[in-house]
């Protein structure tokens, strides 16, 4: 009986939701084209007032006077980012990154502390790490640079320490949801990089703002920075450059590989952990005369760095390098129709080398030596209309994308090929009807995607095409569903409902030439997401300023989920077996008290179960998601200085799916201390990181670092 009413639900939701999607998006167009019902008719004026009183008395006496009134002009400001991220109906949060490049971080250190994210770390400052958005798996969560999708085909992961930091503003995380103009569907969620800040371009002057850094820290670390922003003649011009090295030499506690057994437990250094990073950002912006605004952006980024592997078996020579290019061609033209139809476009490339180098065989199973090419490029188009005579709009969003992975090996014997090839479209068309004086919105969704997936073989001769050995194409529709409600002021619930799903990669479906066999016919993984909250923002309440409050209920279902499981002694196949249901609360909340002092903080509390067929699993808890995680944050503001104090604790959590390996809970102390110098623009921060010393892993046999120092000298002009 209940396995009948859920399969009715299922069945009748997606039909409940496309009628209304159509509703929302046919009503708006055909009212717009209706003539008004109640037109004004206008009657010229007489050229002299003379002219009326001069009329005949037997004329009619006309009661009525038609004034002429001036036109009247409204003006309001355009709505900022933040402001834009509200107003949407799921649930979103903004980290300005501007304000923390005074500070020795990553985007792992920044993210792990933000509600519903969590981050799993293989070691301390740019080393690899993984995110997790509501409970999902890294692969579930798309990535993107000012729209442009990071993610690659080949493994779909993202590396927190590879995402290209140099000119980034402030960073966007939706959670459970991914909005029309970001065009991939997303379990999990996605992660938005913007770069763009107009407010450092003045006019009259070439060189508008510069911003130079100095730092210097534990374990052999340093940064150093440069960020300018100048117009030069009708350009306005952006550069950000940056190069960051460390030894990594921390020392952590060994257990030997014998976590039971603490009597072997000795103090080890790490080695091989060294990395140097340069990051370079350059903008050109450029306003045409009734045309528009050109903006072309190039990110490159080059990583060299150690690969450690386990703590307890060290490897001294692997090493990875890593070499990526993003450039984007954007054109915002002219507002069409009164400013009611908005349209931009873009066209990207991206071209990515990952080199892998272990030639004793002690990070993975055998010798490698390995140089991958990732490649992708495509367009995408933007329109958002307001119709003239039905408060609602329309969004429509389009992508084309063609990604390719072409590895190339050198043991046991050099080989190159075979390519992956895949391209892919995307559709998505959004409304929004607004009522009720606007404090009801009501949205409506769905993304139509489609992608075939290609694998060749190396030809035999070089005079030959590669040979096709396989082609799978799969198309997908996601709808979503969502309010947004505003009784008072200061009072705002949303809900929003939707269905999500993540492609198999080329991992999984072709494999690689060692340890994984690929599956032609897995499907991909569906998520169903739910969610209602309430939010609570004031700009003062008694002695409160600035107060935000966000509390959210989630209920979401995974299914399809992939897993690798072995097929020989040293090979393993991925299939469709796994499902997972994650419930859980998100609490965030921030104000001041004054202007001097500010407290915030976050709370998420995720309650994940594995429902999977395997009775081994069955039941447990999903691996990495610990249940209880907070994070609190006070300042203390004073017009030369600034003093800020950060704990981030993360509950018990397992290593694994049977649940056998288990990492204690641990609390992370933070303290910032900045000050300004008596020069103008200059400032020195200094920063303690885990002051307590507190020696803990996120993976089975990767430590963490302990205490940290750094100092920045920051220069601003």
């Amino acid at each position: 009986m209940k396995r009948d009413k859920t399969q009715r639900r299922r069945l009748f939701e997606p039909l409940i939701f496309r009628s209304i999607l159509l509703s929302s998006l046919a009503i708006p167009a055909i009212l717009s084209l209706c003539p008004n019902r109640a037109q004004a008719v206008f009657v010229r004026p007489p050229k002299d007032e003379r002219q009326i009183r001069t009329i005949s008395s037997d004329s009619p006496v006309i009661r009525d006077t038609l004034f002429i009134a001036p036109k009247i002009v409204v003006e309001a400001p355009r709505l900022g980012p933040a402001e834009e991220l509200f107003n949407r109906s799921g649930f979103v949060a903004m980290i300005d990154l501007g304000k923390r490049r005074e500070r020795v971080e990553d985007l792992s250190a920044v993210l792990s502390k933000m509600v519903g994210v969590h981050v799993k770390q293989y070691g301390g400052l740019g080393s690899f790490a993984t995110m997790s958005i509501r409970g999902s798996s890294p692969n579930q969560v798309q990535v993107y640079l000012d729209g442009i999708p990071l993610n690659n085909a080949y493994t779909g992961t993202i590396n927190l320490a590879d995402l290209p930091t140099g000119g980034v503003e402030r960073a966007e995380i939706f959670r459970g949801f991914a909005p029309p103009h970001l065009g991939s569907s997303a379990i999990g969620g996605a992660v938005n990089l913007v770069t763009l800040d107009t407010s450092k371009w003045t006019e009259g002057k070439h060189l508008s703002w510069l911003e130079v850094r100095e730092s210097y820290g534990s374990f052999g670390t340093s940064r150093h920075q440069l960020s300018l922003w100048s117009k030069l003649w009708k350009l306005k011009c952006q550069f950000h450059g940056s190069y960051t090295t460390s030894n990594g030499d921390f020392v952590f506690v060994d257990d030997q590989g014998t976590p039971e057994n603490l009597a072997d437990d000795e103090s080890a250094v790490r080695i091989n952990n060294e990395f140097d990073s340069w990051n370079l950002f350059g903008r050109v912006r450029a306003e045409i005369p009734r045309a528009g605004i050109f903006t072309f952006s190039h990110s490159a980024s080059l990583r060299e760095q150690g690969v450690p592997g386990l703590g307890s078996f060290q490897s001294e020579v692997a090493h990875s390098e890593r070499n990526q290019h993003v450039a984007y061609l954007n054109f915002d033209p002219k507002p069409i129709l009164p400013s009611r139809l908005q349209i931009s476009a873009t066209g990207f490339y991206s071209n990515t080398r990952d080199k892998f180098y272990d030639p004793n065989g002690q990070i993975a199973l055998g010798r490698q030596d390995t140089n991958n090419k990732i490649t992708s490029y495509g367009v995408t188009g933007r329109a958002r209309y307001f119709p003239p005579l039905f408060p609602a709009s329309i969004e429509t969003f389009f992508e084309k994308r063609k990604e390719g992975y072409h590895p190339e090996s050198v043991f046991p014997t050099p080989t190159s090929g075979p390519d992956r090839l895949r391209s892919s479209h995307s559709l998505s068309l959004a409304g929004e009807l607004y009522l009720m004086n606007q404090t009801l919105v009501l949205s409506a969704a769905e993304r139509f995607e489609g992608h075939t997936n290609e694998f060749y073989d190396e030809p035999r001769f070089p005079w030959l095409p590669p040979s096709p050995q396989g082609k799978i194409t799969r198309n997908a529709r996601t709808p979503h569903l969502g309010f947004r409600w505003q009784p008072m002021s200061f009072v705002t619930f949303k809900g929003n409902w939707g269905k999500y799903y993540r492609l198999p990669t080329f991992l999984e479906l072709f494999g690689n030439l060692g340890s994984v066999t690929g599956s032609s016919t897995l499907e991909p993984e569906w998520g169903l997401n739910r969610d209602i909250g309430l939010i609570i923002a004031s700009d003062k309440i008694g002695f409160l300023r600035r107060l935000f409050f966000e509390a959210v209920y989630l209920d979401n279902e995974v299914d399809n989920l992939i897993l690798f499981f072995p097929n020989s002694q040293h090979t393993s196949k991925p299939v469709n077996i796994g499902s997972a249901v994650i419930k859980g609360w998100e609490i965030s909340c921030s104000s001041f008290i004054t202007d001097r002092f500010g407290l915030s903080g976050n709370y998420t509390r995720l309650d994940t179960e594995d429902t999977s067929s395997i009775p081994f699993y069955k039941g447990n808890q999903l691996a990495s998601r610990p249940e209880n995680e907070f994070a609190l944050f006070f300042d203390w503001i004073h017009a030369k200085w600034k003093v800020t104090y950060e704990l981030h604790y993360i509950g018990a959590n397992f290593l694994d799916r049977a649940n056998l390996q288990e990492v204690p809970a641990r609390e992370i102390h933070n303290v910032v201390v900045r000050i300004d110098m008596p020069v103008d623009g200059l400032s020195i921060t200094a920063e303690g990181r885990n002051i307590t010393d507190n020696r803990v892993s996120d993976v089975s046999g990767f430590p963490l670092p302990g205490r940290t120092l750094y100092t920045t000298l920051s220069y601003k002009y």
